[in-house]
């Protein structure tokens, strides 16, 4: 490690610096969070390996070596977020109304976001963004694998949103670019490329990104302001910075567990993983003035064709038990269902508009994955369902067709009580239409 880091690590932990050393040779620990849309999840789950979070409910740590979560059906099924533990508390850390609009304005790869999209009501907002396209998409995909319907993914620089929706947001998280100091013990690169330049580059654009934060939001609405790095220039003085600036006020932060008080700053929050199990974090919670206006969104209305429409709704009639959504959005033959209070958004790429239900293509509907991890069994005309160890899974999630024996066409995979994916059968043939590129 850079010798100027760890004069300055040892700066401002004094004491405590060689035990802060040590515990960058420890082995990173994991958590997860369930899924607040799924119903009895835990009981799937194998106690002996899993230990509940003290801070967060419905968050566990979990011993991955012997326990891959991440490898199970369950996970395919979105019933639970794998998450790194310090990251995990932040969210935690909002209190959410059911309708609120929130921004999470860099938002990949997705766990605050899915943590707080799925907590709001189909009258509420997320609106997750990242400025890059890669991790855009990643963003993307958990949001679906989640069956989020009430947000929406773009990627832009989030500054371009101060153009449309100021005053808009009841809340925002601003995990910031930041220069991943925290992260040592688990990225190599993130040693590699550090800098104090590194560290002055990211305190310029975080000062830029909190003022757009304070623009977007409503009066009296909070920000969530976090890094994974341990640089005053990148944590306190960033919100030094936003209270001389600007009509915000610091919400302290209870402490516990390994939490510390900030640098002459007792309100915020850092976690060292020397003394929280966890990488390395900051979090602040600043409150807008109640001065200024609401800023009301130009909505995104249902533009759907008539054919289209025709048979979005014929598929809904003969597969499910459902009714087909009021509020359609059709993206060059590929459907969306939009929540009515979703915002018009001109000059910003959108990837994700709500929940994307499939492609119409040659008076055919062709489901998709989002669609079916939003149902239950109540809700479809067929289906198979299979125990998390069956072969029968481990097949299909590898792309294989397997023998049925219903009647033929579109139906959902069941592992246990959750979906898994869409299937179309004929002739006894359950054909596969898990996405090929989540096949394993």
């Amino acid at each position: 490690m850079d010798p100027l880091f760890l004069n300055r690590m040892k700066e401002i932990l004094q004491n405590d610096y060689d035990k802060f050393i040590e515990s960058l040779n420890q082995p990173s620990k994991k958590a997860f969070y369930l899924n607040n849309k799924k119903e009895n999840v835990i009981k799937h789950l194998d106690s002996q390996y899993i230990q509940q979070h003290p801070l967060v409910d419905e968050a566990y740590y979990f011993d991955y070596h012997h326990y891959p979560l991440g490898k199970s059906p369950f996970y395919m099924c979105g019933l639970y977020y794998i998450q790194e533990p310090s990251a995990l508390l932040v969210a935690s850390q909002l209190d959410i109304q059911e309708d609120d609009y929130i921004l999470d304005m860099c938002g990949a790869p997705g766990g605050k976001t899915c943590a707080i999209a799925s907590k709001l009501s189909n009258k509420g907002l997320m609106i997750s963004n990242d400025i890059n396209t890669l991790r855009a998409k990643i963003l993307s995909e958990n949001v679906e694998r989640f069956a989020l319907e009430n947000t929406i993914v773009t990627n832009c620089d989030p500054l371009l949103f101060t153009n449309e929706l100021n005053g808009f947001f009841d809340k925002i998280i601003l995990d910031a670019p930041c220069s991943g100091e925290g992260m040592f013990r688990k990225q190599n690169k993130a040693v590699e490329t550090w800098s104090l330049n590194k560290v002055k580059e990211c305190s310029l654009i975080q000062k830029k990104l909190i003022k757009a934060a304070y623009d977007l939001l409503v009066p009296g609405g909070e920000i969530i302001y976090s890094t994974c790095t341990y640089s005053k220039e990148e944590n306190e003085d960033i919100i030094q910075y936003a209270l001389d600036s600007f009509d915000l006020s610091l919400i302290d932060i209870p402490k516990s567990h390994g939490m510390s008080e900030g640098i002459n700053m007792k309100e915020v929050v850092r976690l060292y993983p020397h003394r929280y199990i966890g990488e390395g974090h900051f979090i602040a919670k600043l409150k807008k003035g109640n001065d200024g206006s609401i800023h009301k969104a130009r909505l995104l209305k249902s533009n759907i064709k008539k054919d289209n429409k025709k048979t979005v709704e014929q598929f809904y009639k003969e597969t499910l038990n459902i009714s087909c959504p009021q509020y359609l959005l059709d993206n060059n033959n590929h459907i969306y269902a939009i929540l009515p209070q979703f915002p018009k958004l001109e000059k910003i790429r959108v990837l994700r508009n709500g929940l994307y239900l499939g492609e119409c293509k040659k008076n055919r509907f062709i489901p998709s994955l989002a669609l079916a991890l939003t149902l239950q069994k109540k809700d479809v005309k067929r289906s198979y369902t299979f125990k998390k160890d069956d072969d029968e899974v481990k097949k299909y999630i590898n792309g294989q067709t397997l023998e049925g024996y219903k009647e033929k066409g579109y139906g959902v995979i069941f592992v246990e009580d959750y979906p898994l994916s869409f299937y179309k059968e004929s002739n006894h043939q359950i054909k596969n239409l898990f996405p090929k590129g989540l096949r394993r």
